[in-house]
């Protein structure tokens, strides 16, 4: 990504390079929202330095044991 923004419908989108790590965005969802328990991957993506904050942080989280519940925020339990 070059620069932070929206996107359109009719906006093209195009791969100029590769990160060096070979993650993707993609990928790096895939971990954080779905395939929690896939330790070595977040170790893989905590090596990316472009990672946000919050991500970072969040996985960090996930590694020591200490990530919180998500389930009361995301269904409004």
């Amino acid at each position: 990504m070059l620069k932070e923004g929206r996107v359109s419908l009719t906006d093209r989108l195009i791969q100029i390079s590769s990160h060096p790590k070979s993650i993707t965005v993609a990928f790096a969802n895939q971990i954080m929202h779905v395939e929690k328990e896939r330790i070595e991957d977040v170790k893989r993506i905590l090596e990316v330095e472009e990672l946000s904050v919050n991500w970072r942080q969040t996985f960090t989280k996930r590694l020591t044991g200490n990530e919180p519940d998500a389930h009361k925020r995301l269904t409004g339990q």
